[in-house]
């Protein structure tokens, strides 16, 4: 179905077009919804249940962070609407233009190369900052943290469980922009060897 290296291909028709569509585009909705969990996930209790959020306002991290979700949203229905469009291919009374559906393929490429940049920056923004923290601290370092109930001896607590959570956040971002991206340039390339308007 996909021969990328293959020079003489056959044109595709719109059936196998639509049904790449179908197929594609509920892999694309169902990875992109899981791996969108984690981030939507962290974003919300990072904005609701942060009171330094709430007493400082928003940054621009966590801005930048809401934007790449309310992408990242918008990718999730958009491979969903290949689905739709697929149907309308098979049947010839209500098919859309081949540039109509090049232009759909084009706007949820965009989409997803604008969430994998903004989760980038976000990342290498977090990574930094925690780099620059680490090597702050002496070589060899233990660092006391106070708890009410006792002052407890652990080595490299400035890296706390949520700094993890956060980085696992970007990386899925990340990687459902790919899958999106993805979805959208194989079918591209698929809608490309159609020799039909």
């Amino acid at each position: 179905m996909f021969d990328f290296l293959k020079t003489e291909t056959a044109s595709s028709t719109p059936q196998q077009i639509a049904n790449s569509m179908r197929w594609l585009g509920w892999a694309g909705f169902w990875l992109q919804a899981l791996l969108g969990f984690i981030p939507l996930l962290v974003v919300v209790t990072s904005v609701l249940f942060n009171p330094r959020q709430r007493q400082g306002g928003f940054s621009f991290g966590i801005f930048l962070a809401i934007a790449c979700l309310v992408i990242l949203i918008f990718s999730i229905y958009w491979c969903f609407r290949y689905t739709q469009l697929a149907n309308k291919l098979v049947i010839r009374e209500i098919r859309p233009a081949k540039s109509q559906v090049n232009r759909d393929l084009k706007l949820g490429l965009l989409a997803n190369l604008s969430i994998m940049a903004i989760a980038v920056l976000i990342a290498l923004s977090r990574v930094g900052e925690l780099s620059f923290k680490m090597l702050t601290l002496p070589q060899g370092s233990t660092v006391i943290t106070p708890n009410p109930t006792a002052t407890m001896v652990t080595q490299g607590a400035t890296i706390a469980p949520s700094t993890i959570i956060a980085i696992q956040a970007m990386v899925n971002a990340i990687a459902a922009g790919l899958v999106g991206a993805i979805v959208a340039i194989v079918l591209l390339y698929q809608l490309g060897q159609n020799r039909n308007d």
